[in-house]
Parts: C-alpha cells; sequence; structure tokens
C-alpha cells in the first residue's frame, strides 16, 4: 500500500484554462472571440497518509490566477492610403492577460493498489487564492486590466505637403478584480501512484479546477462604431500534474535496522535488506 504517515514531494502542473466569456450589447461590430490560454503552477506539498487507503495533503504552490485571451474583429481597417477598407474578419492575437499569485490547494484522497507498485488514486479538495492580495491591499482594494489596440494612419497631404501622422483608437477592454476578496476553487483528479523500489514515489494525477465566482468584470468597445459589450473571467481549467512523493521509507527502514540491532557484513548486504524491508512495508 501507500506509505501510512508524513510525506513530502513537489509538484508541476500544466493547465489548459477555458476561456473567458464576451457578450455584445450593441453596434455593428461582432464580439471579441474568447480563445482557451495554457499555463502552469508548482509547488510543495506536505501530505499525511492514515487508515489504509486515504491520505490528505496541503500544498504552497506559485501559479496561475487567471489568464485570457482573445481574437479581435476587424470590420475595416486603415488602407495607408487616406482611407478605409472593410475585412469582416477576425484576427489572432498573440496577447495573453494572466497573473500569477501564491496558491494553498487543501486536498483529501483515496488510494486503492492495482498491482503491488501500482495505485489508482482519486482525489477532491479546494484550491485557496487571494490571501497575500487581501493581506497587501485590505479590504476596499480593486484592480484594474485592461487591453486595447490601434493605429497609426497617414492622413492625406495636407496643402502645404506638410505629413502628420495621426492615432487611431480601435478597441480596448478593460476589467475590474477585487483584490479584497479571497477566493476557493473546487478540484477534482484521478491518476496513478507508482511505488518506486525504495519507497518514494511518482503521481500522475488529471483533473479539474472549477471557479464559483468570476474573477474579473468588465466591458469592451469599438471606437469606431460604438459597439460595445461586457466580459468575464473564472479560472476554469484542465490540468495534468506530475509529483514526486518523498515518503521518508528509506530512513525509516534505516532506523529499524538500527533499533533491532541487525549486522551486516557489507553496504550491499544492508542495502539488501533495506529493499526487502521496504518491499513489505
Amino acid at each position: 500500500m501507500v506509505s501510512k504517515g508524513f510525506n513530502v514531494g513537489v509538484t508541476g502542473q500544466a493547465e489548459f484554462v477555458q476561456k473567458c466569456s464576451f457578450v455584445h450589447l450593441t453596434g455593428s461590430d461582432l464580439p471579441p472571440r474568447a480563445r482557451w490560454t495554457y499555463e502552469w503552477d508548482i509547488g510543495i506539498e506536505f501530505s499525511y497518509h492514515f487508515a489504509k487507503y486515504f491520505g490528505i495533503s496541503v500544498g504552497f504552490n506559485y501559479g496561475t490566477i487567471f489568464s485570457y485571451k482573445r481574437e479581435l474583429y476587424f470590420s475595416t481597417i486603415p488602407d495607408f492610403e487616406g482611407g478605409w477598407k472593410e475585412v469582416n474578419k477576425y484576427e489572432q492575437s498573440m496577447l495573453v492577460v494572466s497573473n500569477r499569485e501564491m496558491l494553498f490547494p487543501i486536498k483529501l484522497e483515496a488510494h486503492f493498489p492495482l498491482r503491488k507498485d501500482l495505485f489508482f488514486v482519486a482525489e477532491a479538495g479546494v484550491k485557496i487564492k487571494g490571501i497575500f492580495q487581501r493581506l497587501d491591499y485590505g479590504k476596499d482594494a480593486i484592480g484594474s486590466y485592461g487591453t486595447s489596440y490601434g493605429f497609426i494612419i497617414l492622413p492625406p497631404y495636407t496643402s502645404n505637403d506638410e505629413v502628420e501622422y495621426e492615432g487611431i483608437s480601435y478597441y480596448n477592454d478593460v476589467g475590474w478584480r477585487n483584490l479584497s476578496k479571497i477566493h476557493c476553487d473546487l478540484l477534482l483528479g484521478i491518476g496513478l501512484y507508482y511505488k518506486l523500489p525504495y519507497g518514494d514515489l511518482l503521481r500522475f494525477t488529471t483533473g479539474i479546477n472549477m471557479s464559483f465566482n468570476n474573477i474579473i468584470e468588465g466591458y469592451y468597445k469599438y471606437h469606431l462604431t460604438e459597439s460595445y459589450g461586457t466580459f468575464a473571467v473564472k479560472n476554469d481549467f484542465i490540468y495534468m500534474q506530475l509529483s514526486y512523493i518523498h515518503t521518508l521509507n528509506f530512513q525509516k527502514a534505516k532506523k529499524y535496522l538500527k533499533k533491532n540491532e541487525y549486522s551486516f557484513s557489507s553496504k550491499k548486504e544492508r542495502r539488501e535488506k533495506i529493499f526487502e524491508l521496504l518491499k513489505n512495508w
């Protein structure tokens, strides 16, 4: 079975973050088209496995708290000859708006043996975020996040042949986040434990992170057509996590041999005895 007692591990995960949402309210231009993004999370995990098939863990992680990306709709663009031309298409944007903070996952897990060194694991828990922002900014802090897009165009020449470049604001969005609010997400995952010969564990899990509330809410606007609407950002994502769990079993086996006054003719013999103990724990 998975070793009872305290364990410490390191975790790393890839995240496939669900796209944000845009709601068109008025105007002829179509709303921006939201896209999925890819983010990450790393951390340290402290766990305690009790009974025979259950464990609880607390993590101290650094990772993405929100991430969003959009493609803009262009109805017309400058022809750079003093006029405009109609295109009516979406243009892919490489801009990703994201933020990373300290996160605190707390999980309860159940593991069941598939064979002597392989275990199925299911986990459920919560991820707490926003604690340090609350401590830093207090009770009434609001953060803003925005993007904009514009053109630098060349109008027709003036009568005295002077050239003047003109900046045109085409699009912008802005959203607000309550920095004093502590969020709590739901975690659900399944995966496998693999027990290494010396007692430590490798764990691969995949699952979902579900937010209960929007983190950012705001509006967007196309200035040339006065088209605008609202947008909202959550932090729902699919994750794939790889963890290395140090069980301390190797050290426990060494102490067991010392306590029971085993004697060995060589270090190799002693090590073989340790591995024998680990297989049976």
